[in-house]
């Protein structure tokens, strides 16, 4: 027993790193603005992302969440001022190209349901690209591009999504 004790403390000892650099999951806020593009005029609302990822390999994470988007004001031909709003459930592929161990490049797709209802693919598809800075093992800096599709406007008239956001990663 005396010898078994010094080898158990050796083998969690060389363990115990290797599971802490092994994070698999993590969490992310993002928040920028979103710009419309479509018949008419929009304002740019904020947008606000909160998401969950787990890292399936070493450059490829699943990644889910919400996006919620601040009502923006629209002037569209025939209709005058109207009033959009956003929420979009996603799901998306996040590859990864490291540059070093604290910087890589990253691209994302997938798909994203608006307000609840499925508008139609390709109009849900989401896909974007950016950068991320490694500050220490825990939290990551990210810096984005993102399509997230199409929101309906009235009489059958839809405006293109598009934002910019910067968001902190939080790796458990």
């Amino acid at each position: 027993m005396k010898k078994l004790l010094p080898a158990l403390l050796l083998c969690g000892a060389v363990i115990t790193p290797a599971v802490a650099q092994s994070s698999r999951y993590y969490g992310a806020v993002d928040y920028g603005t979103v710009d419309y593009s479509g018949p008419g005029s929009y304002s740019s609302p904020g947008a606000l992302t909160i998401s969950g990822g787990y890292r399936y390999r070493e450059n490829l994470d699943f990644e889910a969440g919400i996006t919620l988007v601040g009502s923006a004001n629209a002037d569209i031909p025939g209709r005058g001022r109207v009033d959009v709003s956003e929420h979009i459930v996603h799901a998306v592929a996040v590859g990864k190209v490291p540059l070093n161990q604290q910087v890589a490049l990253f691209g994302k797709a997938g798909v994203g349901v608006h307000d609840g209802e499925i508008n139609g693919l390709p109009d849900d598809l989401i896909y974007g690209f950016g950068i991320q800075v490694r500050l220490d093992r825990e939290f990551t800096l990210r810096a984005q591009y993102e399509s997230l599709g199409r929101t309906q406007l009235p009489a059958n008239q839809t405006a293109d999504m598009d934002r910019l956001s910067i968001g902190l990663v939080y790796n458990f």
